[in-house]
């Protein structure tokens, strides 16, 4: 995209806020902000960088007990039903919508930790992908209501940006 997806502004508000708004009236009660290049409380940046998500999720582990859940949401998702994470958030195990990798819930296990360390520190860029990862833990996937296939939609382009917020705009 050429800039910090987490500063575009959504109805005024710089984007990584409003997924946080998402993510608070969804239930989530800690919400943590990967990021390199932000400051506060809430950011962790990623101690081992170039690995996507995996790299957000490897630093949020410093920061959650075994036994907590992780829900992991892209910060270019700014159309997400409240819904859609709170049916995620009701399950028991790792969980993904059918076809989508993000947004996606982990149960904090060591098992979790040692997969995602190894896997961040491996060479193999296949390694880093969260499809490898969730079959490894033997995630399951739930089928997506058609009525939000569009709320799915990221933005990796300017041009995915521009059909995000036409799409907010209906």
């Amino acid at each position: 995209m050429g800039q910090d997806k987490s500063q575009l502004q959504w109805n005024g508000i710089p984007l990584h806020q409003h997924m946080a708004g998402i993510l608070n009236r969804a239930g989530v009660s800690q919400v943590m902000v990967s990021s390199n290049h932000l400051q506060g409380e809430e950011i962790i940046s990623d101690k081992i960088p170039v690995r996507g998500p995996l790299s957000g999720i490897h630093a949020a582990l410093d920061k959650v007990s075994d036994g907590d859940f992780l829900l992991v949401v892209p910060v270019d998702m700014p159309l997400l039903p409240v819904s859609s994470l709170q049916r995620l958030a009701q399950q028991k195990e790792t969980y993904c919508y059918r076809g989508f990798t993000l947004p996606l819930l982990l149960i904090v296990s060591a098992d979790l930790r040692q997969r995602i360390d190894k896997n961040i520190h491996s060479e193999n860029r296949s390694d880093y992908s969260l499809w490898k990862l969730h079959k490894a833990l033997q995630g399951k996937t739930m089928v997506l209501p058609e009525s939000m296939a569009d709320a799915f939609s990221n933005a990796n382009t300017p041009e995915d940006w521009q059909e995000c917020l036409a799409l907010g705009n209906t």
